[in-house]
């Protein structure tokens, strides 16, 4: 999971998810709690107006008569238990769950708060008024208890006075049957929710991370020719302000160490051509002045070649320059390339008569470029297909056009490029582990990066093609005059 983005928006995404369940169960934990409690308190309140006094079973017959009024005629969800002291049953519903054992169930045995006294009250007279003389008698607290019997659920409430216990009842199958609905609902549209949560958290994540995207587009942008890209500080984004602010002071500062650096190449380049010019005249005039065959003659010689190497050095330095500020000066003519290939291929003959040369040149593609630089990069090619060979390698041409463009491949055996330096070969005065020593390469590395560059400046591009057993492969390609296909 490579993706920032996705990483934000999950976690978010997780976190939304975990808090919805949590806050769905502890609702439906309130919830079956409150109506637990609202049960309670009905049956409490029932039961507690007839607990005042001691009465017949008579009574408890009109009072489950009621009940089952209240409760209606589609079910009967109430039901009566009248203990008297030694544990016998006064009055028994009906329709008592045979599942429910009386002796099973616990007493009432503490007083209602505030209720205190050595020992009960005296029995008062069955059906005796209550009266100043003859107060309600001390209730109990009750006890509330959920038991199951022959499939069915019951909320019993245990409550009594100092002679009586009475236990009610009232059958939750409905409470539950509602219970499991709302359970049946929550749990199908959690899906939903929570694909809703995931959309936002991915919506919110991408907005969140606008300025970065934003900082990402600007550094894609920037080349050695648009290093005065900067972005705008957001004005509602204090978190990326100092990011934004940052990152344009750090562009500001890379482009005045570039054009300080490239002014520096572009005018040590010319300052030196000069005085290189002169070194050349003299030791020229020196050469024909020195005895044939003389010491002297041998050093102004060597010398003099190394006048020349200077020179090129310096010539590379200044298009290279000019290449990062976007100051190469093309004259475009139509080119016959298949003809400057031929001339390349030709040179290479003559300088590695020993190597063998192989060409597949397609005849009339024509593109729009510099003859001079561009077959000054061709040149470039091909003398390190030459410098880095195999004395009885061989070296392959290859040029074809198609989809608007020209395509030209040059290929040498040798013991080509590691793999480790085959991202770093167009680096400027990088030279691999195969080509550090000058007698064997001749140069600073510098020859493939002119070449890149002025292909590019051309339109195209120069690349390293994959590696082949025993071959290395440079691919240029540009694009082909309008009209030609």
């Amino acid at each position: 999971m490579n993706s920032f983005r996705l990483r934000l928006a999950l976690l978010a995404g997780l976190i939304t998810a975990a808090l919805l369940v949590g806050a769905g169960f502890y609702a439906w934990q309130v919830n079956v709690r409150f109506n637990l409690d609202r049960l309670d308190r009905e049956l409490r309140n029932l039961g507690a107006a007839n607990l005042d006094r001691i009465v017949g079973p008579e009574h408890w017959v009109r009072v489950e008569g009621a009940l089952s009024f209240v409760s209606g005629p589609s079910r009967t969800s109430t039901y009566i238990l009248l203990v008297k002291t030694r544990d016998r049953i006064v009055y028994q519903s009906e329709h008592w769950p045979a599942g429910i054992d009386p002796a099973a169930l616990p007493e009432p045995a503490a007083y209602e708060r505030g209720i205190t006294f050595a020992a009960p009250p005296p029995p008062p007279k069955r059906n005796r008024e209550l009266s100043r003389d003859n107060p309600p008698l001390p209730r109990k607290e009750p006890r509330f208890l959920t038991v199951e019997a022959e499939g069915s659920s019951w909320r019993l409430g245990v409550m009594g006075n100092p002679y009586t216990t009475l236990v009610l009842g009232a059958n939750l199958d409905a409470f539950n049957a509602g219970l499991s609905e709302l359970r049946r609902t929550f749990l199908a549209a959690l899906p939903i929710a929570l694909l809703l949560v995931g959309g936002g958290a991915w919506f919110l994540a991408g907005r969140a991370l606008r300025p970065v995207e934003a900082l990402t587009q600007a550094a894609e942008r920037i080349t050695a020719r648009g290093l005065g890209q900067r972005i705008a500080a957001p004005t509602h984004d204090r978190e990326f302000q100092r990011l934004v602010t940052v990152f344009n002071a750090m562009m500001d500062r890379l482009e005045q160490s570039f054009n300080q650096a490239t002014r520096f190449s572009a005018d040590a380049s010319h300052e030196l051509k000069t005085p290189l010019a002169l070194l050349q005249m003299e030791l020229e005039q020196a050469l024909d002045a020195a005895p044939p065959g003389s010491a002297q003659q041998q050093l102004y010689s060597s010398l003099f070649d190394e006048i020349l190497r200077l020179k090129t050095i310096i010539e590379k330095l200044l298009l290279l320059s000019q290449a990062d500020t976007g100051r190469l000066a093309l004259h475009r003519e139509d080119t016959d390339l298949s003809r400057m290939l031929a001339n390349v291929v030709e040179d290479c003959a003559a300088l590695a008569p020993g190597l063998q040369i192989e060409q597949v040149v397609a005849a009339d593609v024509v593109v729009a470029a510099d003859t001079v630089l561009l077959e000054q990069a061709l040149q470039n090619l091909a003398g390190n297909a030459i410098k880095y060979n195999h004395p009885d390698g061989r070296i392959r041409f290859e040029l074809t056009a198609e989809a608007g463009r020209a395509r030209v491949a040059i290929s040498n055996t040798g013991p080509g490029i590691a793999p480790e330096d085959r991202g770093r070969i167009f680096e400027r005065f990088f030279r691999g582990d195969r080509a550090r020593r000058r007698e064997r390469a001749g140069g600073l590395g510098l020859g493939l990066s002119l070449s890149r560059e002025i292909i590019r400046a051309h339109g195209g591009d120069l690349t390293l093609a994959p590696a082949a057993e025993g071959w290395t492969m440079l691919v240029a390609t540009l694009p082909l005059t309008a009209g030609r296909t």
